[in-house]
Formats: C-alpha cells, sequence, structure tokens
C-alpha cells in the first residue's frame, strides 16, 4: 500500500479476506493522488460472508484523506457514524468525490445513515441493511437503490435520474423531484399494504418524462382501483410509460385479476396525451420464449432431415463386391431383426419430435388468446409464419417415415428371398 501511494497511483483496487475480526487501517491510503478506490471483503462462502459481515468494519474515527478522489466504491463494509450529525464520515474529506458506491453495506452506532455531500454527481446503494438512509446532495443526478430495505429521505434538487428496485416503497423527497427526467420503479412483491405508499411516490414523480413501472404495481393498484378513481393524472409531462413484469413466468393469476384497470390507466395517461405507452404481460413473455425454442427445434429438425435423407440415398447405392457370396442363415435374420428395431427407434424418435412440436404451437396459441388485441398484433405474424414452418417440417418428418418403412420393406424383401434360397435343397 505505502508503495503504491509513494508511487503516485490515480486508480487502487484493494481486495481482503477477512478470516477474523479486524479494522481496516484507512490511513495506509491516504493520497494526494489517488482518483479511483474500490475496497472489497471476499468470503469463501454464504455462511462466511454472513457471519464477517457483522464485523468487518473501518474504524470509527477513520476518514479518508483523498483530496483527489473522484469515485469510491465500498463493498461489504460496516460503516462508522458520528453520532453528532449521523453523517457517513469516511467521505467527509473527500472534496471531489463524483461516484458513491455502497455495496452489501449496514451501519454501526445508529439504526441510520445521512450520506452529505455537496459535488456527489451519482449514488449507488446495493444491499444495504439499515432503516433510514438520508441522502443530502445538492448536485446529485444520478440515484440507483437496489435490494436496500430501509426508508429513503432524498434531498436532491437536481436529481435527473432515478432507479429504485426493492420489496417495500419507502421512497420520499423533499424536493418533489422537480428535475426528473426517468424513473425506473421496480416494487418486486408489492402488498395491499403498500398501495397507499406507491399512490405517494407517484404523486412525487410529477414531473417525470420517462416512466417505468414493473407489472406486479400495476396489478395492485388495479386491485385497489379506489385509491386513483375520480383523481386526476399527477403527469403532466409523461412522454414514455414503459410496464414490464418483474416474475415474467408468474403465469397461475386468479381468473378475476385484471393486469391494468381502465381507472389506472387514466389515472396515469390522462395528463399526457402523447404519451407513448408499452405494456408487457407475461403471457407475452412465455409466448416469445416458446417462440424462440420452437425456431430452435424446427431448424435441428431440418438439419435431421437433410442428414437422413443423405443417410438413406448412401443405403440405397449398390456395394459391388467381387468376392463369392456366402450367406450365414444366422446373421441374415440377425440382420432383419437389426434393421426392423432400428426403423421402430427413427419411428418413434420421429413421432416424439413431431408431437413436441404441435404441443409448442398449442400452448402459444393458448398464450396470445390471452393476449388483449394489440399486444397478439404484435406477435401473430411471426406465429402465422412459425405455423406454416411447422406444417413443412411435419410434413418433410412424415414423409421421412415413409420412407424409411419402404427401404425397410424392400431390404426385407431381399433378405427373405435370400434366406429361402439358402434353405433349398442342393439339386
Amino acid at each position: 500500500m505505502n508503495y503504491a501511494v509513494s508511487h503516485n497511483v490515480q486508480q487502487l483496487n484493494v481486495v481482503c479476506f477477512p478470516e477474523k475480526d479486524f479494522e481496516f487501517p484507512l490511513s495506509l491510503v491516504s493520497s494526494q493522488s489517488i482518483k479511483h478506490l474500490s475496497l472489497k471483503a471476499c468470503f469463501s462462502s454464504e455462511s462466511n460472508r454472513r457471519s464477517h459481515f457483522r464485523n468487518y468494519s473501518f474504524s470509527p474515527a477513520s476518514t479518508l484523506e483523498l483530496p483527489a478522489l473522484t469515485t469510491l466504491d465500498l463493498h461489504s463494509v460496516i460503516l462508522c457514524n458520528d453520532e453528532a450529525d449521523k453523517c457517513v464520515g469516511i467521505i467527509s474529506k473527500c472534496a471531489n468525490l463524483k461516484n458513491l458506491t455502497l455495496r452489501n453495506f449496514k451501519t454501526m452506532g445508529s439504526n441510520g445513515c445521512c450520506i452529505f455531500h455537496p459535488r456527489l454527481s451519482n449514488l449507488k446503494l446495493e444491499h444495504g441493511c439499515v432503516k433510514v438512509v438520508n441522502v443530502v446532495a445538492p448536485q446529485l443526478e444520478n440515484l440507483y437503490i437496489r435490494s436496500c430495505n430501509a426508508e429513503f429521505v432524498i434531498s436532491a434538487p437536481d436529481l435527473a435520474s432515478l432507479l429504485y428496485k426493492g420489496s417495500c416503497p419507502l421512497l420520499r423527497s423533499t424536493d418533489g423531484f422537480c428535475s426528473l427526467e426517468k424513473a425506473d420503479i421496480c416494487v418486486s412483491y408489492p402488498k395491499d399494504a403498500d398501495a397507499h405508499q406507491i399512490v405517494n411516490l407517484l404523486l412525487q414523480l410529477h414531473n417525470v418524462h420517462f416512466l417505468t413501472l414493473n407489472l406486479e404495481i400495476v396489478e395492485l393498484l388495479s386491485s385497489s382501483r379506489e385509491l386513483v378513481l375520480h383523481q386526476p393524472s399527477p403527469f403532466v409531462n409523461l412522454k414514455r410509460l414503459y410496464i414490464y413484469p418483474h416474475r415474467k413466468y408468474l403465469l397461475e393469476q386468479s381468473p378475476e385479476k385484471v393486469a391494468m384497470c381502465t381507472e389506472l390507466q387514466s389515472y396515469l395517461l390522462d395528463g399526457s396525451p402523447l404519451c407513448t405507452f408499452t405494456m408487457v404481460l407475461r403471457e407475452e413473455i412465455a409466448a416469445n420464449k416458446l417462440m424462440d425454442e420452437l425456431q430452435l427445434l424446427l431448424k435441428e429438425e431440418k438439419d435431421n432431415i437433410r442428414t437422413n435423407s443423405a443417410h438413406v440415398e448412401r443405403e440405397k447405392a449398390p456395394v459391388e463386391s467381387h468376392e463369392p457370396k456366402k450367406l450365414k442363415i444366422g446373421g441374415t435374420i440377425a440382420q432383419i431383426k437389426e434393421h426392423w428395431e432400428n426403423m421402430g427407434s427413427q419411428i418413434q424418435l420421429t413421432k416424439e419430435q413431431g408431437c413436441l412440436i404441435i404441443q409448442k404451437l398449442q400452448r402459444i396459441e393458448e398464450l396470445l388468446a390471452k393476449l388483449p388485441a394489440t399486444n397478439r398484433a404484435k406477435i401473430q405474424p411471426c406465429f402465422t409464419s412459425m405455423c406454416a414452418e411447422a406444417k413443412i417440417t411435419i410434413s418433410k418428418l412424415a414423409d421421412c417415415i415413409k420412407i424409411q418403412c419402404d427401404e425397410n420393406q424392400s431390404r426385407s424383401s431381399i433378405y427373405f428371398h435370400e434366406l429361402a434360397t439358402a434353405l433349398e435343397p442342393s439339386p
């Protein structure tokens, strides 16, 4: 560390392998030149990661004295807060810090923390274990929050991009997100009790231009439509609304469940009549996945048909031999048996492949029938083309079976003729 610092290194990545409790000596990375710093703890197993997570920490009095630092990435650490101002003191002497990432973090000494920095532009928080996180960053432009079960209070008047992915929508702004251009909100497992908080969050996003929501949020609000009934749309500048399912292949929802009710659609879109609206449903994703699988299966079958056709042609070609023919009766009977067994296996395999193609087509058709007309129209042309391609492939499979049967019958006739001739008494 001293060697690296003494040579004016500008980027430093430190990886620790903690096997016991210890405090990282931050004074070792005191430097006038470091611009990018990454501190990460690695563990040999998930159980070790959990056990050491509670003990691996920076010294409470430690701060990073890095005046040139612009990017800091802290991974698997316990931050020690200053009890006086509840502030992450580790960055207090990094005057030029622009980018801060905290992964697998928690705090010691309080149930929450405050991340304050006057020049911070990009903040990423992942897998945090704290109750409250206060962010005070007047120049913050991009905020990324993922898998942090905490309540977030944001003071960032210049925030332009917000991505929030978590299990509960505990997020509010003291400035009202007035400068927000883009927001991606995903509440992975929303509960009925979360509906009010989600509506409150949407109200704070009133100025957003590009909004992405997961389908589970929309389904929850559609089942609680009274919250938005007769309410004006808060979105007056919305240019694009994109809705997608977080749990993509969970199709066993109750028949009465509506993806989006008309009241919610009006609430989201009426304030921005020129907004582009896209909603991807689980059935649509499943149908596209099945069509990809079917396309691959049809390609494989086409290749197999070409290979089998070439093999049959080779089998038909006569093989000339100048040696006297020696017939073994037992060998001839074994050949007859082998050909019929091989043919049975080939027919069974061809039959299974044909049935698999038909099953996938039926499943895709069932999924398309559940889609709204607009969503179905995007997939229907591809499905129609694939049906025609499947019809040709199955027809060729049937032809292959017929050719195999005819060829096997011809070979069997020859073998039986040779066998009968061999058993005739000599004159």
